[in-house]
């Protein structure tokens, strides 16, 4: 995953000015280029934690794990509707707080996002 990122990084501007003001590889990497590199790795977590809510719904009724997933396929099968519309929402809920997080973490990972004036 960091591979593709940071080649596309390397390349930038801000980087090569970095490397052009003398500073050590490690501190060019660390204090510029992980600092961009985290937005994007941020992102692609946030949305990996959508998936595997997905995936474990599968996953519970494969392997005959007892869990929401397992619940919400039996709600199904018995034609449970509130059980089913219960879920659902707690599913959407836990996304949403998921992606709030991520947007939150935004704002620690790169100030210029914050927008304070």
């Amino acid at each position: 995953m960091w591979g593709p990122l940071t080649s596309k990084k390397k390349n930038a501007d801000y980087i090569r000015t970095a490397y052009g003001k003398g500073l050590a590889e490690n501190k060019v990497l660390y204090t510029h280029l992980l600092k961009n590199i985290l937005i994007s790795v941020t992102t692609v977590l946030g949305l990996m934690g959508a998936d595997i809510l997905g995936g474990s719904i599968i996953i519970e009724k494969v392997f005959a794990l007892p869990g929401i997933g397992r619940l919400l396929i039996d709600a199904i099968n018995f034609r449970d509707f509130p059980l089913v519309q219960g879920i659902a929402l707690y599913l959407a809920g836990v996304v949403v707080l998921l992606n709030l997080l991520v947007d939150f973490s935004y704002s620690i990972l790169d100030p210029r996002i914050r927008g304070d004036k």
